[in-house]
């Protein structure tokens, strides 16, 4: 097959759209198929725009992005991915196309394009991005533009050949909202690189690590907070190291002001897959810091798979009946506190920290709960059955 996925990013970068899409058209081109992405670029990421080769895999990062949520650029931002999408579409003649959601805006126009010109595409929907973006509408107006973008893509989702999602949760939503045509196709870990190494941790420092985007749904400055009543209270022998990129300098401001320099260890972006499972094994736990967004509530972040693929527990802020939480709670592989609360979070840390067993047997059970039924390797091949299905 030719198979043409569209992803709203300057591809690759360092987040889950592409951890996800990038592992499936890796693994899809080793099989012998025709693999190729169309990309987005903004001013910020110019350097990015125009085209390459990994691997077996072509990336086209050709649609200009302004990277807004205001209604006008959404509009503009929708109008040039469908400009953009239909001549690739035109031109590459692929079988299916794998539209990846968010971006919205570059999604909507994709979608279109499809529509245009006739392309069976598949609808991948990694996030309630609609909702977000209602979130984030400062008025009335935008709130109700982004509540007739939603139900736009409702009709075009359900339109398309197959939508395809991350969560039960997400697909019971997209269910409510009339899209039928719906398929759960988790996101997990690549149990081959992500896993346990013999030797785990070289010091006695109790480790806490952070990977991913440092931006303001995942409260750093609570998790700061709460490391400065740790160490207030005499346990000085606890570290938090962060892998990413993002908003940082604030992070770090925090730390310095509340005298928690020494028990931060910023590692910047680490783009080695080999050092970063590296960094997981020699940390104690990992932390996902959501903030009290409700909808946060159904969906799993890719850190999640891959710390537990690599064998230890999970600390999360999240509300009780969140899925990470329920999650966390029946496989028995972590602890979770309130999201936005940094003396429950330090709580929480206390107890892992005080209980090594547990610790232990809850990475255990993390590992195998990732072989079971979240490997990468093999959701690749369930995906791929699918779509050679509906197209």
């Amino acid at each position: 097959m030719k198979i043409l996925f569209i992803l709203g990013f300057a591809n690759p970068f360092p987040g889950a759209g592409w951890t996800r899409i990038g592992f499936f058209a890796e693994d899809w081109s080793r099989k012998g198929h025709a693999v190729e992405v169309l990309g987005a670029f903004s001013y910020k990421a110019f350097h990015k725009r125009g085209g390459k080769r990994i691997g077996g895999i072509s990336i086209f990062n050709l649609i200009f992005n302004v990277g807004l949520t205001y209604p006008l650029i959404f509009i503009l931002n929708t109008l040039i991915s469908f400009a953009v999408s239909t001549l690739t579409l035109l031109l590459r003649k692929p079988n299916v196309a794998i539209v990846s959601v968010p971006a919205g805006d570059v999604g909507l126009g994709a979608l279109m394009a499809c529509k245009l010109t006739r392309t069976r595409c598949i609808v991948d929907y990694r996030d309630e991005w609609e909702d977000y973006t209602m979130s984030l509408a400062t008025s009335r107006v935008g709130r109700f533009f982004y509540s007739a973008v939603k139900k736009l893509a409702t009709i075009i989702y359900a339109k398309s050949q197959l939508v395809t999602t991350v969560t039960p949760n997400f697909v019971d939503s997209l269910k409510r909202r009339g899209v039928v045509n719906v398929r759960l196709v988790p996101n997990g870990a690549d149990v081959r690189v992500f896993k346990p190494l013999s030797s785990k941790k070289k010091s006695h420092v109790f480790t806490l690590f952070y990977l991913g985007s440092i931006v303001s749904y995942y409260r750093l400055d609570v998790v700061v907070r709460a490391l400065k009543r740790l160490v207030d209270n005499g346990l000085r022998d606890v570290k938090l190291v962060i892998a990413g990129e993002g908003e940082v300098q604030k992070i770090l401001d925090l730390a310095l002001k509340l005298d928690v320099s020494d028990n931060i260890d910023y590692k910047g972006l680490i783009s080695d897959k080999a050092e970063l499972v590296r960094l997981i094994n020699e940390s104690d736990v990992g932390l996902i810091p959501c903030d009290d967004n409700p909808l946060w509530k159904n969906f799993l972040p890719v850190k999640f798979f891959e710390y537990c693929a690599c064998g230890i527990p999970v600390i999360a802020t999240a509300y009780e009946d969140s899925i990470l939480a329920e999650f966390i709670r029946k496989y028995e592989i972590g602890v979770t506190s309130p999201p936005m609360n940094e003396e429950k979070l330090a709580e929480a840390i206390y107890y892992i920290y005080r209980n090594e067993s547990f610790r232990v047997a809850a990475g255990k059970r993390a590992r195998l709960l990732i072989e079971e039924k979240f490997d990468r390797n093999k959701i690749a091949v369930e995906f791929l059955n699918l779509v050679r299905k509906f197209t």
